[in-house]
């Protein structure tokens, strides 16, 4: 698999952080400076990175939900994911923070392959939720899953409004989303992609001069889009989720469609008719969301990140979800 997105942790986690803040470079020519909101930079100042990507201005994630939840029990990953990492003062007042003390209640926004998705069982399951596991693990609870629309969760009202307690939706750290969400450290590098059918000459954006490329609403890949529909001449469609998206493009009502990376290979390779077609290189970070000014569950969260990186389960848990090959 040609997954950029499945480097390792230490190169998102980029050197800058050490000093709080992250770099978040906008596509399409100007660059965007954003100061990290996370309670502790000590994940990032622990790892050494010969890269330091940039992220476009924007987000990228999921589709809307219907606001169901679905209960998981924490720890699906055992290897090294029972012993503390976070200091017990933080951890006390991180589950004095949530909803419901016996719960972590996750924010997500489905179906985004492979970080959140239903299985046949109807477990939410992916990357995402296995980090939650591991956080819900560290905190003594079940992991709790309610499916919600992302715009809910990317302005922060659904952690504002105690819906749940943090989010883990493959949601973009962006300037915009930092003045209403505590965001962890990064846990994932992603950029954009363009998907068409299989037997396309569309090869970059140039190709779409006088087409439709399809994008969903409140996403990195829509701001991406929009950025430079003047430059190559074409429109772009807004639609809910990205399943949407991906059937204009199958329909022929879109050219092309632009979205994260990840989720876009992942449908490529149970989708033979389609391709993507190229990647752009906009570096963006993924991060957990919280309610604003909730430090002391990102303390907890950041604390779990590191650990995971330091003790080879984020590794375990990455070639879990996109396997090299």
């Amino acid at each position: 698999m040609n997954f950029r997105s499945s480097r390792s942790l230490r190169t998102a986690l980029v050197a800058s952080a050490a000093a709080g803040a992250m770099l978040l470079t906008a596509c399409g020519g100007s660059d965007t400076a954003a100061t990290s909101t996370s309670s502790s930079s000590s994940t990032s100042a622990a790892m050494s990175s010969a890269e330091s990507p940039a992220a476009s201005a924007g987000t990228g994630t999921e589709a809307s939900g219907t606001g169901s939840a679905a209960e998981s029990s924490a720890g699906t990953l055992t290897s090294a994911a029972t012993a503390t990492t976070a200091a017990p003062a933080e951890l006390e007042a991180a589950k004095a923070g949530l909803v419901d003390s016996s719960k972590l209640k996750v924010c997500t926004s489905l179906p985004y392959a492979p970080f959140e998705y239903s299985d046949l069982d109807g477990k939410v399951v992916g990357f995402d939720m296995d980090m939650m596991d591991l956080v819900a693990t560290e905190l003594g609870v079940t992991r709790e899953v309610v499916d919600t629309d992302f715009t809910g969760i990317q302005s922060g009202q659904a952690m504002g409004s105690s819906v749940c307690d943090i989010a883990a939706a493959a949601m973009t750290i962006t300037p915009e989303r930092q003045a209403a969400i505590t965001f962890s450290d990064p846990y994932y590098a992603a950029t954009q992609a363009l998907l068409v059918p299989a037997d396309s000459t569309i090869t970059d954006l140039s190709g779409l001069s006088g087409k439709t490329l399809a994008a969903q609403a409140g996403t990195t890949g829509k701001i991406y889009g929009d950025a430079n529909a003047a430059k190559y001449g074409y429109t772009v469609v807004e639609y809910t989720n990205i399943t949407e998206v991906e059937a204009a493009v199958q329909t022929g009502t879109a050219q092309a469609g632009i979205h994260d990376d990840g989720p876009l290979f992942e449908y490529v390779k149970t989708n033979p008719a389609f391709k993507v077609a190229t990647t752009f290189e906009t570096g963006e970070q993924y991060g957990f969301g919280m309610k604003l000014g909730n430090t002391d569950l990102a303390a907890v969260v950041n604390a779990v990140i590191k650990k995971a990186v330091d003790d080879g389960t984020y590794d375990t848990v990455k070639a879990k979800w996109f396997p090299v090959g």
